[in-house]
């Protein structure tokens, strides 16, 4: 490619970039409007979205927000999964006893994560330059 060749620059990093591209080739970030018409770059560029959302100590209402969102469903899929184990009739109710429990055990170690990182990141000083 020429040297004199027209250059597009990243919205998020400030790299250049082949006008082509449809994301950006140092932080990954989608270029453009076009570039998650097609469903599997879609599904690259909310990956994009969820790794930078997740980059550093998460905001307060970010954990908040997990736990409005998992806690309920720790506790209903952990007390179905004790309900089914302890009152099993039913061969089917072996598959939905893991089905729960695996279901509680997902949402059991998101919220884990989530205040982990929260509680042991140290916040950035947005004070110093």
């Amino acid at each position: 490619m020429p040297e004199d060749a027209q250059k597009i620059a990243c919205l998020s990093c400030l790299a250049e970039n082949n006008p082509a591209a449809s994301f950006c080739r140092e932080c990954g970030s989608p270029i453009g409007a076009t570039a998650t018409l097609d469903p599997m770059k879609a599904i690259q560029a909310q990956g994009h979205l969820f790794r930078t959302a997740l980059k550093g100590r998460p905001r307060f209402i970010v954990v908040l927000g997990m736990w409005i969102m998992f806690l309920p469903i720790l506790v209903v899929s952990a007390t179905v999964a004790v309900f089914l184990i302890s009152n099993r009739s039913r061969r089917s109710d072996f598959v939905f006893f893991w089905a729960m429990a695996g279901l509680s055990y997902v949402s059991f170690v998101v919220l884990y994560r989530v205040t982990r990182n929260y509680l042991m990141i140290p916040a950035e000083d947005k004070d110093v330059k």
